[in-house]
């Protein structure tokens, strides 16, 4: 993420403001020290202190470098875990994968299950909010099984899937649907609920003739029941909708999840919804980053007695749906940097070559090692 600053000549030196950042100001005798003190300053004033409650304004990627306008990039601090930088916030709002469950193979990841423990104690609100196709019910019994239980280790859960339901049962898309018919991409994955659950109860039905259906519903991907790590393996199948106008249903946007033992990302349906936007097709998502989703987190923190959005902290490990999502929402975001889709990142590109190419939109107020206290 790069600020602008503007520099002015001033007799023998220099002084610089940045535009984004009013009061940014410093000053030097010569443009190496001016180099360095922009640096130090953009740093200084963007940390801000845990009690403050204005964030800092995001950069203007409009602004073009020029002869005396140039970028200077913001260096992230890291911070070692969620309770170093939870003091400020009433809420706390958790992405499930990559946060604080390793995947169905590994289940909670160190010193999570303990973390939401010691937070309730001070008495925050923890609500979970997941790209999960499942119905939250599901979702709810599955943590039980592993001992994180509804009402003593977070207040509510969400799913996408249950979001989507609701979407389903209102017939609340943005598209006309006179069929009231869908076609399934891909079949039902062993491992895990199938899609009827969401379309049960609903006006929907399911139709195996693609002329029939109104919309076409993205399944979890898999082949012959098994993960896969390359999303153009699902490219000839996608590829079949090429030439029909029907639009895709996408209820998780993430590209990938991490799953097995040990975790590695594997395709979701979000890698299928954007192939298919390549390709010229039209895409309806409805999982983070989705407004749809972060409204209903915000419904369930209301019935705790918060309201206001930057009194919650959103934990995740995916720029381009946790992060960008809560700041579309005005939510403060924390990204976890040693679990998780990021780690990932991290691991095969480097740490600053990642930080480098994040967007703006998916930059978070805080970079955090991970979830608990225990290293990895």
């Amino acid at each position: 993420m790069k600020y602008h600053f503007k520099i002015h000549k001033e007799g023998k030196g220099f002084w610089t403001q940045c535009i984004e950042l009013a009061g940014c100001i410093t000053e030097a005798d010569s443009m190496d020290e001016l180099q360095r003190n922009m640096q130090e300053a953009l740093n200084l004033y963007v940390e801000e202190p845990e009690d403050s409650k204005e964030l800092a304004h995001l950069p203007d990627e409009s602004l073009q470098v020029t002869r005396n306008i140039v970028e200077i990039p913001l260096n992230a601090k890291i911070h070692p875990n969620l309770e170093s930088i939870s003091e400020s916030f009433d809420g706390i709002l958790l992405d499930a994968y990559g946060v604080f469950w390793g995947g169905n193979g590994i289940g909670l990841l160190p010193d999570c299950k303990e973390t939401m423990e010691r937070l309730i104690t001070k008495g925050k609100t923890i609500g979970i909010l997941s790209n999960s196709t499942q119905l939250a019910k599901n979702e709810i019994e599955k943590l039980k099984a592993h001992g994180l239980i509804e009402g003593q280790h977070f207040h509510f859960l969400i799913t996408s899937g249950e979001v989507a339901k609701r979407i389903f049962l209102d017939n609340d898309l943005p598209f006309p649907t006179p069929k009231m018919k869908f076609y399934l991409f891909g079949a039902p994955h062993p491992k895990f609920s199938s899609h009827q659950a969401i379309f049960q109860d609903t006006p929907f039905q399911e139709t195996t003739d693609l002329e029939e259906a109104d919309f076409i519903y993205i399944s979890i991907p898999h082949i012959n029941g098994k993960d896969q790590t390359d999303p153009l393996l699902f490219k000839e199948y996608i590829d079949i909708f090429k030439s029909t106008k029907i639009p895709m249903v996408c209820a998780n946007p993430d590209r990938f999840a991490h799953e097995g033992n040990p975790p590695q990302a594997v395709v979701r349906q979000g890698s299928i919804a954007i192939i298919h936007e390549e390709q010229g097709g039209q895409v309806f998502y409805i999982g983070k980053p989705s407004d749809r989703m972060y409204s209903a987190a915000m419904k369930s923190f209301f019935q705790y007695g918060i309201s206001n959005p930057k009194k919650v902290l959103m934990v995740g490990d995916t720029p381009e749906t946790d992060i960008r999502g809560a700041r579309n929402f005005n939510i403060p975001s924390a990204l976890v940097i040693k679990t998780g889709i990021m780690a990932d990142r991290i691991a095969h590109h480097g740490w600053k070559n990642t930080i480098k190419t994040l967007p703006t939109q998916d930059f978070p107020d805080f970079f955090i090692e991970c979830m608990g206290k225990n290293e990895f």
